[in-house]
Formats: structure tokens, C-alpha cells, sequence
């Protein structure tokens, strides 16, 4: 069986990537070093509009969510070591993304039940909280209007513009990636292949963020040590 696949949510997956791997080299060894906090602030636009396209794309949403938690767990002592937090001290991104897939969701089927991430994530004390909940709500409402959500993700990121830390002023350059959301949103990085589910590249394709994320964060633990 074959599907076809967007090829440019590739393209997209893999700048998030490469930010987030600069945002978390700056953050773990070299924290004097803005400019790679900098280009990491282009990671999370991007991977919350990809997981509103990932939640309205998927087959079986519960395999989804099971998925997000279960990598969650496998990445969170990569992440409290890397970091230098107690194990439970705040809890990895894969939460932030669970918590969102699940608002997107009860957004899409009008479930009651909306309410409850965002109560979990006062309680979980995931990365971003409810910051993280609310651009990936904007995400979903920039894909169905594009204008309304630049407004919402614009003006839910101003604020940390009057903060007395330079590591929080820093947090606007995440709008540098709207303009390539905008543009996938207008097709005009879509390029569809076919991809046979039973092939090596459906599983790199499938995979291959949720295996990186506690890999390369063991590995600059691993850097850190000699630091």
C-alpha cells in the first residue's frame, strides 16, 4: 500500500531541527552565545503547525498520541540530565506536543474536554506550559486564517519583548518562521511523492524526529561532561 506524502513538511521538519539542535547547543554549552538561542526560537513555530497537520492527517489519532507520550517518557532523562533539572523538575517538549495534539483534537471533534490540557499543563509543568498550547491553537487557526493567526501568534509573543532578560526578548525571533508556515499554507513549497508504507523511507519519515530528540540531547550530555 502506498500513500502520498507532502514532501515539503520534510523540509520544514528538518529546519526545525536544525534550529532546535543550534537552540539547544547554545542553551547547554555555550549559554553566553545568543545567536544560537536565536535561530532555536524558529523550532517550535514550526513543529506546532506541523502537528496541527499531523493531527488532521493521521489515520489513527490514539496511535498519535500514544506515540508523542511514549517517546515523552524514553526522552525525558536525556532531558532532565542535559539540562541540569531534577527528573520531574519540568517535563520534556514531546509533553508540550501531547497536550496540544490533544486541545487540537477536542477542538476539531467540539469536545467538552478542551478545557483539560491546559489545566495539565499548569500541573505537569511541561516546556513552554500553556505558551506552547496556545501557538499551536494559533497554528491551527493561521491554517484556516492565515491573517487572524499571525495576529494571534504575534501579539501572544510581544510581551516578551518588555522583559527585563535578553534571553526573553529573544523569543520574538520566532516569528521569522511564519513566512515559511505562510508559505506552505499557499502550497508553495508542496511537493507530493508516493511512499510505500512497508518501505524504509515511510519508517525514516515517520520516526526520525521522535528517535533524534533524545539522541542528540544524550549527546550533548555526553559534550557537556567535558565542558
Amino acid at each position: 500500500m502506498k500513500r502520498v506524502f507532502d514532501y515539503s513538511r520534510d523540509l520544514l521538519k528538518g529546519i526545525a531541527i536544525v534550529s532546535m539542535t543550534f537552540d539547544h547547543i547554545g542553551v547547554i554549552l555555550y549559554p553566553t552565545e545568543l545567536a544560537f538561542l536565536m535561530v532555536g526560537r524558529l523550532a517550535f513555530p514550526i513543529f506546532a503547525y506541523l502537528l496541527v497537520l499531523g493531527i488532521e492527517d493521521t489515520q489513527n489519532v490514539k496511535a498519535y498520541f500514544l506515540r508523542l507520550f511514549f517517546f515523552g517518557l524514553i526522552s525525558q532523562i536525556p532531558y532532565f540530565l542535559a539540562f541540569g533539572l531534577t527528573p520531574i523538575g519540568r517535563l520534556n517538549i514531546f509533553f508540550s506536543l501531547l497536550l496540544g495534539a490533544l486541545t487540537i483534537y477536542f477542538l476539531n471533534t467540539k469536545s467538552p474536554f478542551v478545557i483539560l490540557p491546559f489545566l495539565f499543563s499548569f500541573i505537569l509543568n511541561s516546556e513552554g506550559n500553556i505558551f506552547s498550547i496556545a501557538i499551536i491553537i494559533g497554528m491551527k487557526i493561521l491554517q484556516e486564517n492565515p491573517k487572524l493567526g499571525i495576529a494571534i501568534i504575534s501579539v501572544l509573543n510581544v510581551p516578551f519583548l518588555f522583559s527585563q532578560d535578553i534571553v526573553q526578548n529573544i523569543q520574538i525571533a520566532s516569528l521569522v518562521a511564519l513566512p515559511l508556515i505562510i508559505l506552505h499554507t499557499r502550497d508553495r513549497l508542496k511537493l507530493e511523492i508516493e511512499i510505500s508504507k512497508n518501505s524504509t523511507l515511510y519508517s525514516i519519515r515517520r520516526y526520525a524526529f521522535y528517535i533524534y530528540y533524545p539522541l542528540h540531547l544524550t549527546l550533548l550530555y555526553l559534550v557537556s561532561l567535558s565542558f
